[in-house]
C-alpha cells in the first residue's frame, strides 16, 4: 500500500497483493439431520374417499304440514330440534285420548266397587250368580277398555313429542330435503344431518395386504397434496368376492379435510425390514440423479447420490455411500456447490 496526494486529498492506494490478503466470506450456515437405521415397510397408494361416522337423512315420523326446518350450515348439538311438524291436530287428538282414558279410568273404578258389592250379595244369597257375573264381566271389559285408551294416549304422545324432530348426534345441516309449508308424511326425508367433527377415510384394499394391518395402527394419507396421519379404525372382515378387496376406516383429525375429499392412503404392502433413512428434505432432485449432500468431519459438504425406495411419514428409505450417523443437510442444500466448506447446525 502507498499513498498519494491529489488536489492535496492523501488516497490509500491499495495493490493486488493487499486484495489478496482479504478474508474470504463465511461458510453458509446448513441444517443437518443424521441418517438412521428404521423399520419400514414398502406402501402401495390406493384412492379413498373421506366420509363422516354419521350421515343420516332425518326422517319425520308423524304426518302434517312442515312449520320449520333449520337453514343449510346450522350447527346443532344432539338433541336440538332441527324441523317442526306443525303439532295443532295432534295436539288436539292427544287430548282427546287423555280424556277418554280419563272417563274411562273412572268408569272403571265404578264397576270395580259395584263387582264388589255383588260379590258380597252373592256371598250371603241375596242376588243371582247370573247377576254377580253379569258386574264383574263389566269391571273386565272396563279395564281392557282403559288399557286400550291408555295405549292410544301412549301413541297421540309420542306422535305429539315426535312433531319436533331433533338430532340425535353432533352434527351440522348440509341441506332442506323438504322446505316450509310443504306437506310431511311419516318416513319423509326432512333434512341431511352430518357429523363434520367426526370424519374418516374409506377405502378398498387388496385382501393380501390386510394382513399387513391392524386396528389401531397409524398411517400417512395425503388429502389435497398434505400429508395427514391417521388411525385405522376398522379392518371389515369380509371381502368383495369379484375385487378380492376389503374395506378399511381410518380415523382422522378433526377438521383436517372435508366430507368428500379425495383420499391417497399409504398402506404397508409387505413386511417390514430394517432400512437405512434420512428425511425427506434431505433429497436434491436433479435432471440426472437424485443426491443428498452429507457433512463431514470438516465441515466439508459432500454431495452423495442415492436411490430411493420406501416411504414412512417424513423418512425415505436411501441406497447410497452413506451409513447410520452420518449428517445430511436439510436445509440450505439448494444452492450449494459440491466440496464447499459450511457451518452445520444440528436440527431442534
Amino acid at each position: 500500500m502507498k499513498w498519494s496526494a491529489f488536489f492535496g486529498v492523501a488516497i490509500l492506494a491499495v495493490t493486488a497483493p493487499a486484495l489478496a490478503q482479504q478474508a474470504p466470506p463465511p461458510a453458509p450456515s446448513v441444517t443437518v439431520m443424521q441418517a438412521k437405521v428404521v423399520r419400514m415397510a414398502p406402501t402401495m397408494a390406493l384412492p379413498g374417499t373421506v366420509v363422516a361416522r354419521n350421515d343420516s337423512h332425518l326422517a319425520s315420523e308423524v304426518e302434517g304440514r312442515v312449520a320449520w326446518v333449520a337453514e343449510v350450515g346450522t350447527a346443532v348439538k344432539k338433541g336440538d330440534v332441527v324441523a317442526r311438524i306443525d303439532s295443532d291436530v295432534a295436539g288436539l287428538q292427544l287430548a282427546s285420548d287423555r280424556a277418554n282414558a280419563s272417563r274411562l279410568a273412572a268408569q272403571l273404578n265404578f264397576d270395580r266397587a259395584q263387582a264388589e258389592r255383588m260379590q258380597k250379595l252373592y256371598a250371603v244369597n241375596a242376588i243371582a250368580k247370573s247377576t254377580r257375573d253379569q258386574a264383574a264381566s263389566t269391571r273386565d271389559m272396563d279395564a281392557a277398555a282403559l288399557a286400550q285408551a291408555q295405549a292410544a294416549l301412549k301413541t297421540s304422545q309420542y306422535k305429539f313429542d315426535h312433531s319436533q324432530i331433533r338430532a340425535p348426534f353432533d352434527g351440522r345441516v348440509v341441506s332442506r330435503l323438504i322446505n316450509i309449508g310443504e306437506y310431511a308424511t311419516a318416513g319423509k326425508d326432512i333434512v341431511r344431518l352430518v357429523e363434520t367433527d367426526a370424519i374418516e377415510v374409506s377405502t378398498q384394499i387388496p385382501i393380501d395386504s390386510s394382513h399387513y394391518l391392524h386396528e389401531g395402527q397409524q398411517t400417512a394419507v395425503v388429502i389435497e397434496n398434505h400429508s395427514v396421519t391417521a388411525t385405522v379404525r376398522a379392518v371389515v372382515p369380509v371381502g368383495d368376492i369379484a375385487s378380492r378387496t376389503l374395506e378399511i376406516r381410518l380415523t382422522l383429525p378433526s377438521g383436517s379435510a372435508y366430507v368428500g375429499d379425495a383420499a391417497k392412503v399409504l398402506i404397508p404392502s409387505a413386511a417390514p425390514h430394517t432400512v437405512l433413512a434420512v428425511p425427506r428434505d434431505a433429497l436434491v432432485l436433479r435432471e440426472d440423479n437424485t443426491y443428498v449432500f452429507k457433512v463431514d468431519g470438516k465441515g466439508i459438504a459432500n454431495r452423495v447420490a442415492v436411490e430411493t425406495g420406501t416411504e414412512d411419514g417424513a423418512l425415505v428409505e436411501v441406497h447410497g455411500s452413506l451409513t447410520a450417523g452420518d449428517r445430511v443437510i436439510v436445509r440450505g442444500a439448494e444452492r450449494l456447490e459440491a466440496g464447499q466448506k459450511v457451518r452445520a447446525i444440528m436440527a431442534s
